[in-house]
């Protein structure tokens, strides 16, 4: 009979949401969030991630384009758990602009029309 109390209790526990210390949740650090802000009169057509003047990521834009004032939504993925990238913006006439942000420290990036990409927490 007290090992079914007991189970019963261990049950209950479980539903309230009680838990061991040891099950908290992990966060990996893989996962980057943020809203893309266009500041731009311009359509950007991509958003990548990478080194300068070097290798890029595919577009993570969710859509195909941002046109000029719009935002979107944004998440990334990258497995070296790094907070700073450097991202490149492609627009509709070809022009690329790059800036290096720390994206463990932002909520928007924004897209300035005099050629600046800022993270703002």
């Amino acid at each position: 009979m007290k090992s079914i109390m007991m189970g019963a209790f261990a049950a209950l526990a479980l539903l309230c949401g009680a838990a061991p210390a040891s099950a908290a949740p992990v966060q990996d650090g893989d996962y980057y969030t943020f809203d893309l802000v266009n500041g731009t009169p311009w359509t950007i057509l991509t958003f990548q991630t990478g080194e300068p003047n070097g290798t890029y990521s595919r577009d993570w834009m969710p859509q195909r384009i941002l046109e000029a004032g719009g935002t979107v939504a944004m998440r990334f993925y990258d497995s070296d758990d790094a907070c700073e990238y450097y991202v490149k913006i492609v627009f509709e006439d070809g022009d690329a602009w790059q800036q290096k942000l720390n994206f463990c420290e932002l909520e928007y990036v924004v897209v300035n029309e005099d050629g600046t990409i800022e993270g703002i927490e």
